[in-house]
């Protein structure tokens, strides 16, 4: 079974909603979230989700 999808990062507004494995971001306000996200969905060559209301991930797709 080939991997298809890997969670490269989570970027939040609010340190006390994540953990985990992959590197989390911390955003002053959903502004710099959007941001952040963006910049590092093209430096990794992958794509940003909303989650929840501050809440994204970055995902590589294979």
């Amino acid at each position: 079974m080939a991997l298809e999808k890997t969670i490269l990062a989570v970027i939040t507004t609010n340190r006390e909603l994540v953990s985990g494995g992959a590197p989390i971001f911390f955003a002053a306000n959903n502004e710099e979230m959007q941001q952040i996200s963006f910049t590092l969905e093209k430096i990794l060559d992958a794509m940003a989700h909303t989650l929840t209301d501050g809440i994204m991930i970055i995902v590589k797709h294979f």
